[in-house]
C-alpha cells in the first residue's frame, strides 16, 4: 500500500507532469525524474524506463540508481530477462525473488547481475498505451518484502503514466522534425526558384532553359541544387562559368 509518508513524492509527480507534457522539458530528464519518483513511492532502490524501438528491442531511456550498470547503456544484456518477457506478454512480473533458484534457472544472466549489485527483488511493469505495450518500468529492491496488491496496482498505473509521457514526447519530437523538414524543403524550393529567375534574366532566356543549364551544371559537379542556388542568390557563384560549361558540352 502507498503510505501517507509518500504523499510528498506523489505530489512532485503531478508537479513534474504539466511541465513535461506541454512544455519544452527534455524527455530523458523528465523520465529520469519520474523513474526516481516511482522508486521512492514504491520503496525501490533503483528504477529504469525501457522503451521499445521500431524493431521491438528495449532500450534504457532513463534510470535511477544503478540500473545503467545492470541493464547496460543500450538496454538489457540479452532477450532472456523479465523485462523482455514482460514486454512480449504485456503482463506484469512482480515480486521476482532473485534468491530463488527457479529465478536463476529462468533468467540466469540477469539474476546473476542483479544479485551482484545487492538486489533481492525485481519487478517488471508493462508501460501500456491503450492496448499496446510500448515499454517496461523496471524496479529493483534490496529487500524481500512483497509489493502487495495495492502497491502493484499503483505501480501499473505509474507505468502507464510513463507510457503516456514517453509517447507524447515522441509524438511532439516527430512533429517538430516533420515541420523542420517541411520548412527546409520549402526554403530550398524558394531559393531554387530565385536562382532560376536570376539566371534567366542574366542569360536573357526562359526560366525553364535556365533551370536546364543550372541542373546540368549541378549534376556534373555533384552539387546539391539548393546549395548551388544559394551561391547564385548570394553572388558567390559566377553564373558565367555555369553557362560556359553548358555551352562547352554541346
Amino acid at each position: 500500500m502507498v503510505s501517507m509518508a509518500r504523499e510528498e513524492p506523489l505530489t512532485q509527480v503531478w508537479a513534474d507532469l504539466p511541465e513535461g507534457l506541454v512544455g519544452d522539458a527534455d524527455c530523458a530528464e523528465l523520465l529520469r525524474r519520474l523513474s526516481a519518483h516511482c522508486a521512492g513511492l514504491l520503496g525501490a532502490a533503483a528504477a529504469a524506463v525501457l522503451l521499445a524501438d521500431a524493431h521491438h528491442r528495449l532500450r534504457v531511456v532513463a534510470d535511477y540508481g544503478d540500473t545503467a550498470r545492470l541493464l547496460g547503456p543500450d538496454g538489457p544484456q540479452d532477450a532472456c530477462d523479465p523485462y523482455a518477457d514482460c514486454y512480449r506478454s504485456g503482463t506484469a512480473e512482480t515480486d521476482i525473488a532473485l534468491t530463488d533458484p527457479r529465478t536463476a534457472a529462468r533468467w540466469p544472466h540477469f539474476t546473476a547481475l542483479a544479485r551482484e549489485r545487492g538486489h533481492v527483488t525485481a519487478h517488471a511493469l508493462p508501460m501500456r498505451l491503450r492496448s499496446r505495450t510500448v515499454g517496461v518500468l523496471a524496479l529493483f529492491s534490496r529487500t524481500a518484502a512483497p509489493l502487495g496488491e495495492q502497491a502493484a496496482a499503483f505501480a501499473r498505473s505509474l507505468a502507464d503514466l510513463l507510457a503516456v509521457t514517453a509517447v507524447q514526447h515522441k509524438s511532439l519530437e516527430r512533429s517538430h522534425a516533420e515541420r523542420t523538414q517541411l520548412q527546409h524543403a520549402l526554403s530550398s524550393r524558394v531559393v531554387i526558384e530565385q536562382a532560376k529567375g536570376m539566371l534567366a534574366e542574366r542569360w536573357t532566356t526562359s526560366v525553364d532553359e535556365a533551370f536546364t543549364v543550372f541542373r546540368t551544371y549541378a549534376r556534373a559537379h555533384r552539387r546539391r541544387l539548393p546549395d548551388l542556388a544559394r551561391e547564385v542568390v548570394d553572388g558567390t557563384l559566377d553564373s558565367g562559368l555555369v553557362m560556359e560549361y553548358f555551352l562547352n558540352r554541346r
